[in-house]
């Protein structure tokens, strides 16, 4: 009767260790929910707990919420935690709040670290945010680098998020031919004015939104 005793004990520390592994993932699920169904109260407690345990997809969401109310302090050291696990939406937002000096110094530098590295790990808004930055000359970037290849590339990508402002500048350079060293190409200019028409629903045509059919 030693051994039955024996292996149901190993199974009970087994099934209990699965179970507190588990735990922060159920948290965040259970956060996660809560966030989406508009239920922010809701959503805290799970997510701090998870976030608690380490779980660096808690610990980013959690965060963006604080932000969003202002705790920048509270709201940085996570996104921090979970940027350092290599969590891509905790880059994103370190290096938003580094970028506007929210809960840390102001840095265009190192904030832009951040960002790229979540873009390139192909995080939508932090493409679109280099995308901006290169349009507008904005988390640092420079009057020279803003006509490189790197910007054309980084805009294209920006673009196939469907990146309103993105989409413009190569319906426009390609027309013209006097933006990133393109060549003018009606098919392509085409293209792209086809895809923002798409995005805002416009009729070509009449240039104005179409009416949605019940």
């Amino acid at each position: 009767m030693i051994f039955p005793r024996a292996l149901c004990l190993v199974l009970g520390i087994a099934l209990f260790s699965g179970r507190l592994v588990a735990a922060p993932e159920d948290d965040y699920q259970a956060g996660l929910k809560s966030y989406r169904n508009g239920d922010i109260v809701g959503a805290m407690s799970p997510l701090r707990q998870a976030s608690l345990e380490g779980h660096a997809k808690a610990q980013a969401l959690l965060a963006e919420i604080l932000d969003r109310t202002d705790f920048d302090d509270d709201a940085i050291a996570l996104y921090r935690k979970s940027a350092n696990q290599g969590d891509l939406d905790g880059m994103f937002g370190l290096g938003v709040m580094t970028v506007s000096g929210e809960g840390t110094k102001k840095d265009l530098l190192a904030g832009r670290v951040w960002i790229l590295k979540a873009a390139e790990s192909g995080h939508l808004l932090a493409i679109n945010a280099i995308a901006q930055g290169y349009l507008k000359g904005e988390l640092g970037f420079t009057d020279a680098e803003r006509n490189t290849p790197d910007a054309l590339r980084w805009v294209k990508r920006a673009a196939e998020n469907d990146y309103l402002p993105a989409i413009d500048v190569l319906a426009a350079a390609y027309s013209s031919g006097n933006a990133f060293g393109l060549p003018v190409d009606r098919g392509l200019s085409e293209q792209y004015q086809a895809q923002a028409n798409r995005i805002r629903s416009l009729d070509p045509g009449k240039g104005k939104k179409k009416q949605r059919r019940l």
